[in-house]
């Protein structure tokens, strides 16, 4: 009995999070601009997208302008990593992976995804061993 209950639980979990997986996938397709970068903590930090907008596409592909208009070509892509701490509680996060680039010039960064605020806004965030770099987007 303990088993059958242990793998319902695991199935409603890895249920759930495909779920939100999805949702996440869905709500992010779509023009972004970057309207805003907050930095916190200590050292400095390491910035890849300096302002621009996104076009994030159904079937994965994106595009990223960047200030100067420089056009960068490549993938995004979402995850999801479920983590169980010593007590049982498990806790879900979602990393957008945003893989461009123009030529030579390369921009990759795995971006966590707290929760979206409401369907035209969202935050991302990148920590960096003692700060955090904090990107707004906003649909456009």
């Amino acid at each position: 009995m303990r088993a059958f209950t242990i793998s319902l639980l695991l199935l409603t979990l890895v249920g759930c999070t495909k779920y939100k997986l999805e949702k996440f996938n869905n709500r992010i397709a779509g023009n972004w601009n970057l309207v805003e970068i907050n930095t916190f903590g200590l050292g400095s930090s390491h910035i890849v997208f300096n302002g621009g907008s996104f076009s994030f596409r159904s079937d994965n592909s994106a595009t990223y302008y960047d200030r100067n208009n420089t056009v960068y070509n490549g993938t995004w892509y979402i995850d999801a990593y479920t983590h169980t701490d010593s007590e049982g509680d498990s806790d879900t996060e979602f990393i957008l992976t945003i893989d461009v680039a123009n030529g030579n010039s390369i921009k990759f960064d795995k971006l966590e995804i707290p929760r979206f605020g409401n369907a035209n806004r969202f935050k991302a965030k990148v920590y960096n061993a003692a700060n955090v770099v904090t990107y707004v987007f906003e649909r456009h």
